[in-house]
């Protein structure tokens, strides 16, 4: 009888300790992915899983996305015990803000921000090219005509070229007290903001930011 109680009391035990695991490893997964959304605006996330939790030999596995492009919907994480890895499929399930058209916008208009609005929905049901920052299309050219509401993807827009290879523009090159204004070709296409090269008339090569007034370069 003895023998009998004491393999019930493992059986708990066991079962205890794996459940206790299960516990601990569902929370580093739910911390991993509230970690790769961190600089997105969310409003909920839900986790289920599509196959049982493996068996891990350790208590805090190193989890990492098999796919960076995407965060939400269909994953597969790995999680590493040592020499040991093993496969987590899940759905992400996430309620969050993307870019919708304000208004009607023409193919090769350029993109203000009066054109364009945050509206919250299922990304997961999203195509994911979809567009979650303004910044990522204000001042972009509509490649084609964008009817009202309609999100915005990636595949709609191109960049904006302040200046194009090969052009002849300013260089202010900017010093510690002095200012002096020169000229030189661009060896890359670029938009304002960017870092670019520029070739100056006297064949040196610098490196520059794009702005109205021309290439600055800060030394």
């Amino acid at each position: 009888m003895t023998f009998f109680i004491r393999l019930i009391f493992c059986i708990f035990i066991l079962l205890g300790w794996k459940t206790s695991f299960a516990d601990v490893l569902d929370n580093q997964i739910h911390h991993f992915i509230l970690e790769q959304l961190q600089d997105k605006k969310i409003d909920h996330i839900a986790i289920r899983y599509l196959a049982a939790q493996p068996d891990l030999n350790c208590r805090k596995p190193t989890l990492k996305l098999l796919s960076k492009n995407k965060l939400w919907g269909n994953l597969t994480l790995s999680a590493k015990c040592k020499n040991q890895t093993k496969y987590i499929q899940l759905y992400v399930d996430v309620v969050g803000s993307y870019i919708v058209a304000n208004q009607a916008i023409n193919a090769d208009t350029k993109i203000t921000e009066q054109h364009i609005t945050e509206q919250s929905g299922q990304l997961d049901k999203l195509p994911a090219t979809i567009i979650l920052d303004k910044s990522q299309i204000i001042n972009h050219i509509a490649i084609r005509h964008i009817d009202p509401q309609e999100p915005i993807k990636t595949s709609m827009i191109k960049r904006h070229w302040q200046v194009k290879a090969g052009q002849q523009v300013k260089v202010i090159i900017n010093g510690d007290g002095y200012l002096v204004a020169t000229k030189g070709k661009t060896l890359a296409n670029g938009a304002s903001g960017d870092y670019i090269h520029v070739k100056l008339n006297t064949g040196t090569i610098v490196e520059g930011i794009v702005s109205e007034q021309g290439i600055i370069i800060n030394q």
